[in-house]
């Protein structure tokens, strides 16, 4: 094949339940002039039967390696690639017809390193609002309004913000990636999509965000590492955070630790949270000690003191504090007596609200005032 203007990279394991629907939807693109790359990662279902029903396209290869995680699996794709651009899909997934052709257009027209578009949640259709502004960013811009946003901000809520990571929603120009010799690293098992999207931007020119189109089609099945409970989850997260502090310590053109100490901290709560789940098999004495060893790893030590405290509302100020005293009893028991009190501060706001609109008197004056 010649003039590739996109390679598409799908890796595969155990998903002959959705493999057709996805599969279906990325050979009958409008963008014709593409390559699309099966990477079977060690898959025990019928996956590779299916795969190879299709390898009559000529534009369709197909890579069958041992079980290696999805970040080993995406490398192997995009040592494979050879187009222009690359894109990458979740087997579980599928897209618009015409996606990777209007993102495709968008790249050319504004030569853009990187172009991003929105997504839909298949359970209700649900259309997430714009991580930022639709429209097309230059170095500048990126470094000010993006870089910041990518790795962890405070929200209206005090609590981290963040622009999606998800690989799937961008097309990514090659020779980006090989310019500061980009390659997943196998080790990262949670949250893996950061490192590319973040060192990404860390060296792209131009970026266009197409934050109206909603291209894109997630699909919740099964119990990922993100959904359920996760055994072990700290060692996933470990290595990603040294590789994200590294790769901000290296940053010169603006100082993002802040936001680096944010996504820490955060990953640590993620961590603890893991601990209260309901499928949690652990009793309290394991979980307690579970999330002593997370608060006392030496990467915890980093965002001591870093945070914008006055920022965080009171529920991740106080788990700071616990997290910082190394009190881990405390904080297993601390969220599920937060909980109660916002349940009872709901209740208690509520029927506020009730007299405020429903008593006669009251109620006319209130409506009155929510007009003007």
């Amino acid at each position: 094949m010649n003039n590739i203007k996109l390679s598409i990279i799908v890796p595969i394991y155990n998903k002959e339940k959705y493999l057709v629907d996805c599969l279906d939807t990325i050979i009958n693109q409008t963008l014709k002039e593409i390559e699309i790359i099966l990477v079977d990662d060690g898959s025990t279902d019928n996956s590779k039967t299916i795969c190879e029903t299709y390898l009559s396209d000529p534009r369709i290869s197909y890579y069958y390696q041992k079980n290696e995680g999805l970040a080993s699996a995406r490398q192997t794709g995009i040592n494979a690639s050879k187009g222009e651009y690359l894109g990458f899909i979740d087997a579980d997934d599928w897209i618009e017809l015409d996606m990777f052709e209007k993102m495709y257009q968008k790249a050319k027209e504004y030569n853009a390193d990187v172009v991003y578009c929105n997504r839909r949640d298949n359970v209700d259709d649900y259309r997430p609002p714009k991580d930022i502004p639709t429209g097309f960013y230059n170095r500048e811009q990126i470094v000010s309004e993006i870089l910041p946003k990518s790795l962890a901000y405070i929200g209206k809520d005090g609590w981290k913000r963040v622009i999606s990571w998800s690989n799937c929603r961008r097309i990514y120009r090659k020779q980006l990636l090989e310019s500061f010799n980009f390659s997943f690293d196998k080790r990262f098992r949670r949250s893996q999509d950061l490192q590319l999207t973040y060192e990404a931007m860390l060296h792209a020119k131009s970026f266009y965000h197409m934050g109206d189109d909603y291209f894109y089609h997630t699909r919740t099945v099964g119990d990922s590492l993100s959904r359920g409970y996760n055994h072990n989850i700290w060692s996933y997260y470990v290595p990603l955070i040294e590789r994200l502090y590294k790769d901000t310590e290296d940053f010169k053109e603006i100082d993002l630790m802040p936001n680096m100490h944010l996504r820490a901290f955060a990953f640590v709560v993620d961590c603890i949270e893991n601990e209260r789940n309901t499928l949690c098999p652990n009793n309290r004495e394991k979980s307690i000690e579970i999330i002593s060893e997370i608060i006392n790893d030496p990467l915890c030590k980093r965002f001591y003191g870093q945070l914008p405290l006055k920022e965080l509302n009171a529920f991740y100020r106080k788990y700071y504090k616990l997290v910082r005293k190394k009190k881990a009893a405390k904080i297993f028991d601390y969220m599920p007596i937060y909980g109660e009190k916002l349940i009872k501060r709901k209740k208690i706001i509520s029927k506020i609200m009730y007299f405020l609109t429903e008593s006669a008197v009251i109620g006319r004056i209130y409506k009155k005032i929510r007009r003007k």
